[in-house]
């Protein structure tokens, strides 16, 4: 399996992961925020997958806040894996399960498994195993069942010029790594293109949905959120070097503008996810 993840420090990425995971998931509100209902949602499920899943947070707490599923998790890093599985260990989970395994293979499970598979920041699998993938998720889905994709557009929308300099070179190198949809680089391109993976893949009746995480200055998720950023233009420095983008200089420069940048008073900033639900035919 060849890991194509920008971000080759995977140790580094994964303390980074936890943190970005329970800040994210707490500030847009919940495990399935865009459910008005989200228990009676999950009532009737039974087996659950969180494909791509990192460092497992979203299954650990699916598995925690709902008993009675059994959620398992599939990553191609190892490291990630490790550290998932003992999560579940230490927190006697008995219903999750984690595997090491490629989303551009054919996947370990049975056809008609899943009631709902999972996926965020799927984009990792780069631009041309999407048709692929999806058809591989709408396999191990189970008649009725729902697949739940989302991602961004982008790294956010800030008030800072550095932060925006950037953000627009890691967008910049998506097309070049293989990553975007985007023909210039100014956003990622992908999150329009989910309807389209989907239904070519045989989903049906979709649903859409864009959630804003604000973190602004003043705001509660501000000061982890400034710290994950920071720590993740760090971790990408040297892909953004490695696609030419931009020099050594340049980017340290840019390092340096955003310790300042983000700490002004007036510091404003949203993110938009967009999540897309649809349905595996019931017949």
């Amino acid at each position: 399996m060849t890991n194509n993840y920008f971000i080759k420090n995977s140790e580094a990425e994964l303390a980074r992961l936890v943190d970005q995971e329970r800040t994210i998931a707490w500030a847009l509100g919940g495990l399935l925020p865009e459910q008005v209902d989200q228990a009676a949602f999950v009532a009737p499920l039974q087996r659950v997958l969180d494909a791509a899943c990192g460092s497992g947070g979203w299954v650990i707490e699916m598995a925690r806040t709902y008993p009675h599923l059994q959620v398992l998790g599939f990553d191609i890093d190892a490291n990630m894996i490790d550290y998932a599985s003992t999560q579940a260990i230490v927190g006697r989970l008995e219903n999750t399960c984690f595997t090491v395994m490629d989303a551009r293979e054919p996947l370990h499970y049975p056809d008609n498994f899943f009631d709902l598979v999972n996926a965020r920041w799927l984009s990792v699998i780069g631009r041309d195993a999407w048709p692929q993938v999806m058809s591989e998720l709408f396999r191990v889905t189970r008649p009725g069942g729902i697949i739940r994709l989302t991602e961004t557009e982008d790294v956010s929308v800030t008030t800072s010029l550095a932060f925006e300099k950037m953000a627009s070179l890691f967008l910049q190198a998506g097309p070049l790594g293989g990553f975007s949809f985007s023909s210039t680089g100014r956003t990622s391109g992908l999150p329009p293109m989910l309807p389209h993976f989907l239904r070519q893949a045989g989903f049906k009746k979709m649903t859409k949905h864009a959630l804003i995480l604000d973190w602004s200055m003043g705001t509660n998720v501000y000061a982890p959120l400034v710290a994950d950023f920071k720590l993740f233009f760090y971790l990408l420095s040297p892909y953004l070097l490695a696609q030419a983008v931009a020099t050594e200089e340049e980017v340290e420069q840019l390092h340096r503008e955003i310790e300042i940048e983000l700490l002004a008073d007036d510091f404003c900033a949203f993110w938009t996810f967009y999540t897309i639900c649809a349905q595996k035919p019931p017949h």
